[in-house]
């Protein structure tokens, strides 16, 4: 992704992290809705592999990608629950994988795909597409324009505990106005069970996309948007910025799909 970024830093610590802002059984709850018995999942930007252990215990195999190093490693040390289907995990940029396979379900939370400036996640929309199995969904979970006004300080303290961890991120967001870029800053500060302190740098932009942007996005890469929601447990939009915004998309019929 061309947009700077950088998650390098302990799984542990971002797990800690994640469950301050996530609801992994209403995320589980609502992705599987939209797979078959057994259906594949691809989770871009699939982090510590949260997501895809749980839809693996409900029998999905998956695959998940992500740029992170130190987050692909967790993810792939962690055992499965006994009798989960297979799941991989492959240390790339989304623009940059290839693949043969076909997926019944893809996916993007958390806002990864923000990280991707409008051309990227154009090229990447078109990828999903031929990614897609027939029948196959596609649910795009993005941070909007009025979800960042809402949320915007420009200075942030926030502590995360769990597990013995004590993780602090002191965190600082800029904005650039021509680009419609937020910059976000952090120290991560963690001390583990015995009492070591560690810190870590980390940093990312995003792209600040409008809703009718995203949906025209998806139109444009020959999806058709089939339902938007505000939230995992299937909740309209919000009335007010703060939140999640979710599109689920299926593939279009091409020429040749329609006359088979």
């Amino acid at each position: 992704m061309s947009s700077l970024s950088s998650f390098e830093y302990p799984g542990e610590f971002y797990e800690v992290i994640r469950k301050d802002f996530r609801d992994l059984a209403a995320e589980t709850e609502f992705l599987a809705s939209y797979l078959p018995p057994g259906g594949s999942v691809l989770d871009i930007g699939s982090a510590t592999g949260a997501n895809l252990r749980a839809l693996a215990a409900l029998g999905h195999p998956g695959t998940g990608l992500d740029q992170s190093a130190a987050f692909t490693g967790y993810a792939a040390s962690k055992a499965p629950e006994p009798g989960s289907a297979a799941v991989e995990y492959v240390h790339t940029r989304a623009e940059e994988y290839r693949t043969d396979r076909r997926f019944d379900l893809v996916y993007s939370l958390f806002s990864t795909l923000n990280q991707l400036d409008r051309g990227e996640l154009r090229q990447l929309l078109e990828s999903v597409r031929g990614w897609l199995a027939p029948g196959g969904h596609v649910v795009v979970d993005i941070g909007h324009l009025l979800n960042f006004v809402d949320g915007y300080q420009p200075n942030i303290i926030a502590h995360h505990q769990g597990d013995g961890l004590l993780v602090t991120r002191l965190a600082r967001q800029s904005v650039h106005a021509h680009r419609a870029v937020w910059r976000n800053e952090e120290t991560i500060i963690a001390r583990d069970g015995d009492g070591t302190v560690s810190m870590y740098a980390n940093f990312f932009d995003q792209t600040v996309f409008t809703a009718p942007e995203v949906r025209d996005l998806l139109v444009d890469a020959g999806f058709e948007v089939v339902a938007e929601y505000g939230g995992f447990r299937k909740e309209p939009g919000p009335r007010i910025g703060r939140g999640p915004l979710l599109f689920v998309a299926r593939a279009t019929a091409t020429g040749e799909e329609a006359a088979a």
